[in-house]
């Protein structure tokens, strides 16, 4: 299943959220090699304040194996504060659109054995959280379109790409509804709410 952290329970999952920050480090420095200033075995930057969501995986010994990060596009949103030359016209600041960062999942067999689908439990989460909450899009970069399009979402691009440390990056805007939630779900192999949080509306 996958944990909702925000700032209501942020004390209690303290755990999860410095694992997902070592999580992160493994995924974004030591793998994919992000010139990213952090503190040693973790990653973590202005964004990871009391106004971020987190939605958590764990694994083998409690680790967390997968997991994303929230932000709201009015108050702090990555793709507005660092990215606005991504986008084609105005930037997204609205309360029901909310950009999703950090999306990461560990590959490696010792910790995610049993674990299931996790990019698949990720994306349906995002679904839940979404109609759960009334939102109506989410926005992201392009490094998330193959996993998006695995995971039978629906979404377009909001602008040109541009190249960044070698790699293409462009804005997505990403499709919230019943239609692609039950698609999502299917290719996941679920068939039910996998998000828990006891706040959010029943949502089936």
């Amino acid at each position: 299943m996958v944990i909702l952290t925000d700032r209501e329970n942020a004390i209690c999952n303290a755990f999860l959220l410095h694992s997902f920050s070592e999580l992160r480090h493994e995924v974004f420095v030591n793998r994919l090699k992000w010139p990213l200033q952090c503190p040693p075995g973790r990653e973590i930057d202005r964004f990871d304040d009391q106004d971020a969501v987190y939605m958590t995986i764990s694994g083998v010994g409690g680790r967390v194996v997968a997991g994303l990060r929230l932000l709201d596009t009015v108050k702090r949103s990555l793709l507005n504060e660092v990215f606005p030359m991504l986008v084609d016209g105005p930037l997204p600041r609205d309360p029901k659109v909310m950009d999703v960062t950090r999306f990461a999942v560990d590959h490696r067999p010792e910790y995610v054995e049993g674990t299931g689908n996790l990019c698949g439990l990720l994306l349906c989460a995002l679904q839940d959280y979404g109609l759960a909450r009334g939102l109506t899009g989410y926005v992201s970069d392009v490094r998330m379109e193959p996993i998006l399009r695995r995971g039978g979402y629906r979404f377009r691009r909001m602008g040109g790409m541009i190249e960044m440390d070698g790699t293409g990056v462009v804005a997505l805007e990403v499709e919230i509804s019943p239609e692609v939630r039950a698609i999502a779900r299917r290719r996941a192999g679920v068939s039910e709410r996998v998000l828990v949080d006891e706040r959010l509306r029943s949502a089936a």
